[in-house]
């Protein structure tokens, strides 16, 4: 850990069904390596010996062995995973990796960019990450599982959560409000096969927050596909995926 920094997590805490999937093990002369039959892989935390899981159901991932006590991406999902390998495949991005004692999903260096991957909308962990991120001169990048909206109703390509005492929709205000200066870039990635999809086709879709509809969070209608090259988007407001 870095003097002056405290190392933040804010993936939030493990829900049912998650498991710890992790895309690079460290070896021992210090390179980061997907998982293999040809080499070991250790936890870049504890250095504790991983598990290649090379099986057919699961895309291949390294795992902490039973009983290794270690919350390194214990609250990871495979939804995140298939991201982090998106990006990694990219060549452009450091994934699963930390700057001055902070963890991020991703960072760009080059474009100075910091991603989180959420599968829900907890306002602490999300505000944790936009601090962490600009503290450290990057422009901070969320991507959202649609799961993370399946409470809320879907119309005229707004999100709104029923119940009035919400306040999610405070940090889209906050971060992404349409018009003024956005100092996050913030994205839905919805499956068409996968239940919540809200009628639309699959892609990543760009959150905004919106003067017209009070307390909703406006989905951009054309979706954005993944690619392993991102194209060079640095200077809009929307930033990139």
């Amino acid at each position: 850990m870095t003097a002056g920094f405290q190392v933040v997590d804010w993936r939030g805490d493990s829900a049912q069904g998650q498991i710890d999937p992790m895309y690079l093990a460290r070896t021992n002369d210090g390179r980061r390596i997907p998982a293999t039959r040809d080499e070991s892989g250790h936890c870049p935390c504890c250095n504790e010996e991983l598990a290649a899981k090379l099986g057919d159901i699961y895309e291949w991932h390294w795992s902490h062995k039973p009983g290794q006590a270690c919350s390194y991406r214990k609250t990871s999902t495979f939804w995140q995973y298939s991201w982090i390998r998106h990006y990694h495949a990219s060549g452009e991005w450091d994934v699963e990796t930390h700057v001055d004692g902070v963890d991020f999903d991703g960072v760009h260096s080059q474009k100075r960019l910091a991603l989180m991957l959420a599968h829900k909308v907890d306002l602490i962990a999300l505000k944790s990450f936009v601090e962490a991120s600009l503290q450290r001169g990057l422009r901070p990048m969320v991507i959202f599982q649609a799961k993370a909206f399946e409470r809320f109703q879907f119309e005229d390509y707004r999100l709104k959560h029923p119940r009035r005492s919400d306040n999610s929709w405070i940090f889209f205000f906050s971060h992404a409000f349409r018009g003024h200066s956005r100092t996050a870039s913030l994205w839905v990635d919805i499956e068409q096969d996968k239940h919540p999809h809200f009628g639309l086709k699959s892609g990543a879709y760009n959150l905004t927050y919106s003067a017209e509809c009070h307390g909703a969070i406006t989905v951009h209608p054309i979706p954005r596909l993944k690619s392993v090259f991102c194209a060079d988007r640095s200077s809009t407001d929307d930033f990139e995926l």
